[in-house]
């Protein structure tokens, strides 16, 4: 019985997740132009833990939860400009020059 339920409990997961998606696709997808829909820019903070001069057995056998975060945070921001430059002058572009 249980194996049945998880079996029908499967199958609707499949469907509700292959139902949710909305991609873009025939005509729509051959003439989608990219540059005329804004992105939002993707930003990510990571929390990081402190360092610890631990070494050896004691390193092996700390726990996770037993370890503090740290007070720096790190975030990333992507840059999702759109560089409207072609030919030679993208061929020979060197970001790093900006």
């Amino acid at each position: 019985m249980k194996k049945i339920l998880f079996f029908i409990a499967v199958l609707f997961g499949f469907n509700a997740v292959a139902q949710n998606t909305k991609k873009v696709q025939g005509p729509e997808a051959k003439n989608y132009k990219y540059w005329e829909h804004k992105k939002v820019p993707t930003i990510i903070t990571l929390n990081s833990f402190e360092k610890l001069d631990l070494k050896g057995p004691e390193f092996k056998n700390l726990k996770i939860w037993e370890r503090k975060l740290s007070d720096n945070k790190i975030v990333l921001a992507r840059n999702t400009k759109i560089r409207k430059v072609t030919g030679p002058k993208a061929k020979n572009y060197k970001p790093w020059q900006n």
